[in-house]
This record gives C-alpha cells, sequence and structure tokens, in this order.
C-alpha cells in the first residue's frame, strides 16, 4: 500500500493586502539577507510574519513617483528582547539590493540627501542616532560614535537561541 502525503496546510502566506511589488521575488531574495547576519541566522520566520512594511522613496535618483516596483521598503522586525530594528530593502529599474538595517525608534526620514539618498534619524537611548547611505557600500551606515551591533543567535548547551545586541566601540575612519 502506498501512502502518499498530502500537502493541505499553508506554513506562510502573505497578507490579504500585500500589494503584488511586496510579494515580488527581487524582494524575497533581499529579505533573505536580512534574515541572516555574518552566515547565521538572526531573525526567526515569527518576526517576519509579524513585520510590519513602509513603502516609500529613499533614493531622489531612481525616483519615479507613480512606478511601485521602484519603491524603496523598510520592514520594521522584531527584535526577541523588546524594540525592533528596521531593515532597508533597496529597488530600482537597476535591481533590488539590502539597504541596510537601523536601529532605534522613531524613524524618520529627513529632506537632507546624502550620496543620492534620504538621511535617516531613529531615537536610541535618549539621542538621536542617524544613518546615511554609502555609495561604496551600497548601503546605510550609522553615522556617530556609539553604534550598536547585531549580535547573531547564539546556541548555548540547552539548545535554545539567544539574541542580543551591544554597544561596540566605534571604528575610526
Amino acid at each position: 500500500m502506498v501512502n502518499y502525503l498530502k500537502f493541505n496546510v499553508s506554513y506562510l502566506a502573505f497578507a490579504f493586502n500585500a500589494l503584488p511589488f511586496l510579494r515580488a521575488d527581487d524582494v524575497g531574495y533581499a529579505i533573505t539577507e536580512f534574515m541572516w547576519f555574518r552566515g547565521k541566522p538572526f531573525y526567526p520566520m515569527g518576526a517576519l510574519t509579524e513585520a510590519r512594511v513602509a513603502c516609500l522613496h529613499l533614493s531622489t535618483v531612481f525616483r519615479e513617483e507613480f512606478d511601485e516596483d521602484n519603491l524603496d521598503l523598510v520592514f520594521m522586525m522584531r527584535r526577541p528582547e523588546g524594540g525592533h530594528f528596521f531593515e532597508i530593502v533597496l529597488r530600482s529599474n537597476n535591481g533590488t539590493i539590502y539597504g541596510g538595517w537601523v536601529w532605534g525608534s522613531d524613524l524618520e526620514v529627513l529632506d537632507e540627501v546624502v550620496d543620492g539618498y534620504h538621511v535617516l534619524l531613529t531615537l536610541h537611548d535618549g539621542e538621536h542616532a542617524r544613518f546615511e547611505f554609502s555609495r561604496g557600500l551600497g548601503r546605510y551606515r550609522f553615522v556617530g560614535d556609539r553604534p550598536v551591533e547585531k549580535i547573531p543567535p547564539m546556541l548555548d548547551g540547552d539548545r535554545s537561541f539567544h539574541h542580543s545586541v551591544a554597544q561596540i566601540e566605534a571604528e575610526r575612519e
């Protein structure tokens, strides 16, 4: 007797209001970049299912007002220890790339532009944290003296994962 498996239950589905450009494969590939960090899984799938997304034009160069396929995306991803990170996906006619990550709260897009992209500002530990696009890196980077580092999950003796964020010394340029 042969018993064929039946795949009747969907594990993960897009929200009913997810627009086609949010479901595009190029966006999915960029998402896989921020789901992992330094070669290790960083976010659990549950964090992605709970993510909130903002669609906007961060680029001033590749801006086509009514072209939704070139809208940049910012994902607000929850952290297990509370708070969230903002993960950036940059889109243009030249392709879609992972645009870096930003920490803090109250994310603002400033009118100021660096390397063709709007400057981002957040609030972290009572102070503003500034993020500028770096053409050399191809993504947003923190500009200041108190960066936060993503620490990938660590597998401890009881086989559970832990995420943490640590303050690190700023590298002198």
